[in-house]
């Protein structure tokens, strides 16, 4: 019998049914979740038994890697999915060709598709944007968005929270708790064994995978005390050269490809052919991975920290010789190893590939690393380093981090006399301590920045700082200095031919005119509105839409500010500009 599977059938009846709903066209999003151990594997490994036959199930796992993998549970797609998606998963990464690329892999036949995404409590932040575009469309697909984890770990702030936030408006939702095994379940599972059902069930609280491995190893003996000690007992009659072997795939913390399996291993699969017979591993022709995350931890948190170290320098070297590696694999086993050389060399790289997919707390969190290594860098190129730092801080929120690095990187640039970049940073320095709530310090840096770059001589640069001061006192209400220093902006960036920087000045001039009374406002704000459009600016049109609509309905105009509305949203929603929308 399966034991992953007792008392779990009305859970599969409800996916099995979501799934014949979703091919006639009615997709839905499936939430299965529940404490380590409950059965979410199992349930999923289950479902092919009981979907319509012509389902096609996707399968992408989240790993608990220090630093998650950009699109990570995406990425494990590639093999099972047409060439487009592939390629854009593979091709860099940009995230609106993936998005684009996902919703039409789930239209194509077979009819209904099963996306199943594992472990999303592990997922990165490019995977959570791409899941909340699938959500917010799955209902018009022929596809089912299975998401499975664990709600015991999500803390107030868990980024998890917002796309579980999303899916609570979706129209068809299926919530699956996933309960404990009953003591008759647990006296089921336990019966072949000499142990006592009543001293299992009070030991594991009948969590399926803790009885399965007191079952396991205390089939001729008492309970283990801990369900680790279980674990570990089942190691103790391996031979040592399979304890090494499971010791070394341990450290990883995801299943493992069949080619570095046998890069870490002299005799590959083939030396774990005992830890497999005991339950231990699943092994099959593409990779190899441990039953269960919990046997992973057990065996990995049992190491010394000396052998822990050695077995990830062995996964670092291995991945650092195979081609087109993920470089944020590389990065994490260079930290667990404690190489700080092959952190300095891998960390922008692994940095630089988590931003293009939206990672941005990915890579800030690269870079933060490699900043820790910073004296190995010239000041050119911390500064650099500093400057990247900083706007992944900006993008997340991180207020503290980003003014501490821009600072720094100000320094740096200062010392180094590079006026250009010097104003250049200075206008990101003014941007973010006005984003931080210091409104005095950012009007400083923002005048040095105009100072530093009408000496440079970049008319770009000169632009966008000239244009940075006017949105300043655009938001302070200073309607004047607004239009005077954006209207400067404009005819730098009308000369340059500059449609970005074109689109925020009059953006920002036209906010200050209109609401100072001068229908002239209304012109330029519809004409930022119109370059943004046509020059594929989607933030600045939608900022753009943002004061028009704002504008109008202070005025008391709804009928012209719903004429702006529903393309606004439009926009908003199909490029994703989730604040926007909010």
């Amino acid at each position: 019998m399966d034991r992953g599977i007792l008392e779990r059938d009305r859970e599969l009846a409800q996916v099995a049914a979501a799934a014949r709903e979703a091919a006639d066209g009615a997709g839905s999003v499936a939430l299965v979740f529940g404490e380590a151990g409950i059965g979410k594997s199992s349930l999923v490994k289950a479902l092919p038994k009981v979907l319509p036959a012509a389902a096609r199930v996707l399968l992408g796992e989240c790993d608990d890697l220090a630093t998650r993998r950009p699109l990570g549970p995406f990425r494990d797609l590639v093999g099972s999915v047409g060439p487009d998606l592939a390629r854009a998963l593979t091709e860099g990464g940009d995230r609106h060709r993936v998005y684009d690329a996902l919703r039409a892999e789930l239209r194509t036949a077979p009819h209904p598709a099963v996306l199943v995404v594992e472990d999303v409590h592990w997922a990165d932040e490019a995977s959570l944007d791409a899941l909340r575009f699938l959500v917010r469309r799955v209902e018009r697909l022929p596809a089912v968005l299975v998401l499975t984890y664990r709600d015991d770990e999500l803390g107030r702030e868990h980024p998890l929270r917002h796309l579980l936030g999303q899916v609570s408006r979706a129209e068809r939702v299926h919530r699956l708790p996933l309960n404990r095994l009953s003591a008759a379940a647990v006296r089921r599972l336990s019966s072949a064994s000499r142990l006592d059902p009543a001293e299992v069930y009070e030991v594991t609280s009948g969590n399926p995978f803790f009885v399965a491995e007191v079952v396991a190893a205390g089939g001729t003996g008492g309970v283990p005390p801990t369900v680790v000690d279980a674990v570990l007992a089942r190691l103790r009659g391996l031979d040592d050269g399979t304890r090494d072997a499971l010791e070394q795939l341990a450290v990883v913390p995801s299943a493992v490809e069949l080619p570095l399996v046998n890069a870490l291993l002299a005799e590959g699969v083939t030396a774990l052919t005992a830890a497999e017979q005991r339950g231990l591993l699943v092994v099959t022709p593409e990779r190899v991975g441990f039953r269960h995350e919990l046997i992973r931890r057990a065996v990995a948190d049992s190491l010394p920290a000396a052998r822990r170290i050695e077995l990830n320098r062995y996964v670092l070297a291995a991945l650092v010789a195979t081609p087109d590696c993920d470089v944020s694999r590389i990065v994490h086993h260079a930290a667990e190893a404690g190489d700080e050389e092959a952190i300095a060399r891998h960390g922008p790289n692994a940095a630089r590939d988590a931003s293009r997919a939206g990672a941005h707390r990915e890579a800030a969190a690269h870079l933060r690393l490699v900043l820790r290594q910073r004296k190995r860098f010239d000041p050119a190129e911390r500064a650099d380093l500093l400057e990247r730092y900083a706007v992944e801080g900006y993008t997340i929120a991180d207020s503290g981090a980003a003014v501490l690095a821009e600072r720094e990187a100000v320094e740096l640039r200062r010392s180094l006399g590079d006026a250009r970049a010097l104003g250049a940073d200075l206008r990101w320095l003014s941007r973010i301590h006005w984003w931080a709530g210091d409104a005095e310090e950012a009007r400083k840096a923002a005048r040095e920045a105009i100072a530093v770059l009408e000496e440079a001589g970049d008319d770009r640069l000169l632009a966008l700082a000239l244009s940075n001061t006017s949105q300043l006192h655009m938001l302070s209400d200073r309607h004047a200095q607004a239009v005077a220093f954006g209207e400067r902006a404009i005819d730098l960036a009308r000369r340059a031919g500059d449609l970005e920087i074109l689109a925020h000045a009059l953006n920002n001039v036209g906010a200050a005119r209109w609401r100072a009374g001068d229908p002239l406002g209304r012109t330029q704000l519809e004409e930022s509105l119109k370059v943004a459009l046509g020059a594929g600016e989607v933030e600045h049109a939608c900022r753009a839409y943002a004061n028009i609509i704002w504008t109008l309905l202070e005025n008391l105009d709804y009928a012209e500010a719903d004429r702006f509305l529903a393309p606004a949203m439009d926009l908003a929603d199909r490029a994703e500009h989730l604040g926007f929308l909010s």
